[in-house]
């Protein structure tokens, strides 16, 4: 970060050079891993076939759009705070924590199962920056929304586990 991007970082959030740091990298590590879920959900939603082709086919397609509004969010709030939001499709393969999408699957509830998973890894680190960002309520904010988000969409998949 360069001075100019640390005070502007102080100005914005009233942070640290040292705070915006961490706060930068936890933005892009989720901008990571949501731009790799929003990929997933969008695979699954072309491939999936099955009885409930539509349901998931239409919840898919839904999710890819909530998880890519995300990604923007954090992405934004990366360069506000003075640093830069790594989301190209490398800088996400090479960050991202979920776990590998199953590759010519078409099967509904594998799919689900996998997506299950995906947003459970994806809740689980947003859940970890909520805790990591108590100094910066404004990141703090947007990281509870995508916990609230992402808790919905476990759930919604998981109902159609059941």
């Amino acid at each position: 970060m360069t001075t100019a991007q640390a005070n502007l970082a102080q100005a914005v959030a009233g942070l640290s050079k040292q705070q915006a740091e961490k706060l930068i990298a936890g933005l892009n590590q989720a901008l990571a891993n949501l731009t790799d879920l929003a990929l997933d959900y969008k695979q699954a939603h072309w491939n999936v076939v099955g009885t409930t082709f539509y349901q998931l086919h239409e919840m898919f397609d839904e999710f890819a759009s909530q998880a890519r509004e995300w990604g923007d969010l954090v992405a934004e709030r990366a360069v506000q705070l003075g640093g830069a939001a790594h989301g190209t499709l490398e800088a996400a393969a090479a960050a991202t924590q979920l776990p590998p999408y199953p590759q010519d699957e078409h099967d509904g509830q594998a799919l689900l199962r996998h997506l299950v998973e995906c947003a459970r890894v994806a809740d689980e680190q947003i859940r970890k920056e909520i805790e990591a960002s108590d100094a910066d309520l404004a990141t703090q904010d947007i990281y509870l929304e995508i916990a609230r988000g992402l808790e919905k969409q476990r759930w919604m998949l998981q109902a159609h586990l059941r």
